[in-house]
């Protein structure tokens, strides 16, 4: 077969060799974005501060983490998880069968995250703007989606506004608290997920869509009837980085 390519006219070449570095480029900085090490973990501990009370670091396990993104090839420090020294949950099973972590009880203290960076937090195709600070995570089942059912999430709050954590705000508080965390009518939450029981605990997993899912185990605080024994863990998996839709409806 003879290639038409020598019958090209200089300017068709030209495009031709354009648009295919432009594929190539394209190729490769996908893959830088959202491939394994687009996003990692390192160990670290809480320390109080004027903005993180000694009450809250009390109440959280001593081994902390930090999610660290590559931004723009330059390892970027994006947030600082830390976890509950243990959580309480309910034995009976869930009343909704959308719900994955029904048996938290709600108002329960998941841990306190800090961000050091603005991040574009989005669901439902609707965004927020997580921006710095210290919060608590307190388990909620929020409605969302277009049939507005209850899904897993954490609403977030300043702890500045929650600095008790043995106090267990109800619904309505917690809501209003993170209405005023995102100064506007919708709560600042972060998304619940399924457990990957591909993972180990704790990891940290990046799909190709560039959605980051930290999954870890929390000892469960033992009822007062409760045989003495091994503690029992609970898994839980926190969407921490989301993607960006092209089509976002914000």
């Amino acid at each position: 077969m003879i290639s038409n390519r020598k019958y090209l006219q200089p300017a068709e070449r030209k495009a031709l060799r354009f648009g295919l570095i432009l594929s190539l480029l394209l190729a490769i900085v996908s893959g830088l974005a959202w491939g394994d090490d687009a996003y990692s973990l390192k160990p670290t501990s809480p320390r109080a501060s004027a903005h993180f009370p000694q009450s809250l670091v009390n109440a959280l396990s001593p081994q902390g983490f930090r999610v660290y993104g590559n931004i723009s090839g330059v390892e970027t420090l994006i947030c600082e998880i830390f976890w509950a020294r243990n959580i309480s949950a309910q034995e009976a099973a869930p009343a909704s069968t959308n719900l994955l972590y029904g048996t938290l009880k709600p108002g329960t203290l998941i841990g306190v995250i800090h961000f050091l960076i603005i991040e574009r937090y989005v669901r439902d195709y609707r965004s927020q703007m997580l921006k710095p600070g210290y919060y608590t995570m307190r388990y909620a089942a929020m409605p969302e989606g277009a049939n507005a059912s209850d899904l897993d999430f954490v609403l977030l709050s300043a702890t500045s506004a929650d600095p008790n954590p043995a106090q267990v705000p109800a619904l309505d508080e917690l809501v209003r608290r993170a209405r005023l965390a995102s100064r506007n009518r919708r709560p600042l939450m972060m998304s619940l997920a399924e457990i990957d029981k591909d993972q180990p605990f704790p990891s940290l997993t990046t799909d190709e869509e560039g959605t980051s899912v930290l999954q870890i185990k929390l000892p469960v605080k033992p009822a007062k009837s409760t045989r003495p024994g091994p503690p029992r863990e609970f898994p839980l998996a926190l969407t921490v980085v989301t993607s960006i839709p092209e089509d976002l409806g914000d």
